[in-house]
């Protein structure tokens, strides 16, 4: 409980200094978090199709994040 209670006030503190629109896509991150912490602390097996989905989830949420960052160095070269 005490776990959910400070991810909460975490969740909340990040939505008070960032955009909504770019925190939405963690939220894919959690189930990772989740299996890495369980794997981590409690010795589950990690199977390798769970490291490739997970690798494609990585790939997606740099994709998505990378967006505004690669628009932004394109309008940058643009105007030099």
């Amino acid at each position: 409980m005490l776990v959910s209670f400070a991810s909460f006030l975490t969740w909340f503190w990040l939505l008070r200094h960032y955009l909504a629109a770019r925190l939405g896509v963690f939220s894919f991150l959690t189930a990772l978090f989740g299996m890495g912490f369980g794997v981590w602390l409690l010795g589950e097996p990690l199977e390798p199709r769970f490291v490739l989905g997970a690798t494609l989830v990585l790939a997606g949420v740099m994709l998505v994040s990378s967006h505004g960052w690669l628009s932004a160095g394109r309008a940058h070269r643009a105007r030099s």
